[in-house]
């Protein structure tokens, strides 16, 4: 139901595809202005609708069919089956008498529905229309499409909302000296002496100048640290970020790219990559995309015998890398198994479970922590909370930095206190309690199933033998235990904010939380392969 008013010049339009196998024996548009009077026909008169012996607008003839087996326009003038100016469109249909016609995008040509640039330029064919057509058209499709209007219209309204948050927003306090203060060689260090020769800020005479007008500034240095021929830059970010995909860079020193550094294994393919990032405008995701297709990630980091003694540290990289998680990762790793991860980008910092009394020492003033009661509590551990050198006891376990001071490079290390970490942290826990709470439900019915689907879960592959034997094993003493001890099976399930599933027995939801525990304290859950 359009509702559109005619003009002398309006005309309507639609596609259609003819089988050439089985095309129809006529195809016929109709146009209702209150009767439905206004037909045109082609091909035979088997259709019956308005036939009569004249020409006259109820039945119009258009002489043979379209052309078979390619898309054709079909285009109708208002006039010319009757329809007066003035009168108003109420409907459009189609007919097919016999055979297989395939009827695609149709419409109206109005000066009141479509400008008559556009409404010319619909006249042509799309590969014919000039730069300017195109884009007329495909504005105005913008502008009358109801779903794109709909969506512009959320676009606006966020937008604003935006505008208004950033309006809001405090701003941050940026110091600038008025008048730098002179500095001056200190004879024998005394900074009282101020006899000895200004010093202008500078770079190495040998690494060339800085372009400033008058004294250089942050600003002259950082241009000239991202110049196009500088390449310790480009390299520098580069192999960080290969050292990112393969937890060893190019050049091992990640962190010391100068002559106490190692010398890359590869530095031609140092080079290259470092052109292709400074070409590309710096652009971080396509560098990284770059060494993700590479034949060289994509490979198994299973080494042969052979390989594993001559290249022991993997500098040739004919093999992929193993290691450990970031601390960061390693408990989104817990709450993706369990299900419990709650991805939403940005944000506020959040606040995990923290042991009671931890920000004890900290004072001016004295601080209580206080663990979200949210879904905040599901985050990503990105978003964790950081107070000064007091960084969360979970992240310290698996040697995240304390941010003194910049670390291009994380230490690792594999020790005790991470796996009790991962058996009592209450996220581990909780998440535990959570994946076994899947594992009955999704598992399947009988106990090693569930340890053949808890065990995929997490490790993406299935267990040998005796690893589910074990695991068996260790649900059968876990089960026997907690069915005796019914007061430490209800205070292991309800560690955490997540609710308790409802029909399951308490003592079993136990020894699979048990379970889970071990599985998730796997060293293949918090090692990257």
């Amino acid at each position: 139901d359009t509702g559109v008013e005619v003009e002398s010049e309006t005309r309507f339009f639609a596609w259609v595809y003819l089988d050439a196998e089985t095309p129809p024996q006529a195809i016929m548009l109709q146009f209702n202005d209150g009767s439905w009077d206004h037909r045109k026909v082609w091909g035979s008169d088997d259709i019956v609708y308005g036939r009569s012996p004249e020409n006259r607008p109820a039945y119009r003839r258009s002489g043979p069919l379209p052309e078979l087996g390619q898309w054709v326009r079909l285009e109708v003038a208002a006039e010319d089956v009757g329809l007066n100016p003035g009168s108003k469109i109420n409907g459009m249909a189609f007919t097919q008498f016999g055979g297989t016609a395939y009827w695609d995008d149709a419409g109206i040509i109005s000066s009141k529905v479509v400008p008559d640039l556009v409404a010319q330029s619909l006249l042509k064919s799309p590969q014919d229309r000039t730069a300017d057509e195109a884009h007329k058209v495909t504005e105005h499709y913008f502008q009358t499409n109801p779903v794109i209007r709909e969506q512009q219209t959320e676009l606006q309204a966020l937008e604003l909302k935006r505008k208004a948050v950033y309006e809001s927003a405090p701003a941050t306090v940026v110091s600038k000296a008025t008048t730098p203060r002179p500095i001056r060689v200190l004879p024998r260090g005394d900074w009282m002496d101020d006899s000895g020769e200004l010093v202008e800020p500078a770079i190495p005479e040998f690494l060339g100048r800085l372009e400033s007008n008058g004294r250089a500034t942050r600003l002259d240095l950082a241009n000239w640290l991202c110049e196009t021929d500088n390449p310790l830059t480009a390299r520098t970010m580069a192999n960080r970020m290969w050292s990112l995909m393969f937890g060893r860079g190019l050049c091992a020193s990640v962190d010391d790219f100068g002559g106490q550094g190692t010398y890359p294994s590869y530095p031609e393919l140092l080079d290259l990559i470092s052109l292709e990032f400074v070409g590309s405008g710096w652009d971080v995701k396509k560098l990284l995309k770059q060494i993700v297709l590479s034949q060289t990630y994509q490979r198994s980091s299973r080494g042969t015998p052979d390989l594993l003694q001559r290249d022991p540290y993997n500098e040739w990289f004919a093999r992929q890398a193993s290691f450990g998680l970031l601390a960061e990762s390693v408990r989104d790793s817990a709450l993706s198994i369990s299900g419990l991860l709650v991805e939403k980008v940005g944000g506020p910092s959040t606040h995990p479970y923290q042991p009671a009394g931890y920000y004890a020492q900290l004072n001016f003033p004295r601080r209580e922590y206080q663990a979200d009661q949210n879904e905040n509590q599901y985050r990503r551990g990105v978003y964790s909370h950081w107070q000064r050198t007091f960084l969360h006891p979970m992240l310290k376990a698996f040697d995240a930095p304390s941010r003194e001071e910049c670390t291009a490079q994380r230490a690792r290390s594999n020790t005790p206190l991470q796996a009790l970490t991962l058996l009592n942290d209450p996220s581990f826990v909780e998440a535990a309690r959570v994946f076994a709470q899947r594992i009955m439900t999704e598992g399947g019915e009988d106990e090693l199933s569930r340890i053949m689907w808890a065990y995929r879960q997490a490790v993406s592959r299935e267990p040998s033998a005796e690893v589910a034997a074990t695991l068996l094993q260790l649900f059968s003493t876990q089960y026997e235990y907690y069915r005796d001890h019914a007061e430490s099976a209800d205070q292991l399930v309800r560690v955490g904010l997540a609710p308790l599933a409802e029909g399951l027995a308490i003592d079993e939801l136990a020894a699979w939380t048990s379970l889970a525990r071990a599985i998730l304290n796997l060293h293949e859950v918090i090692t990257r392969y």
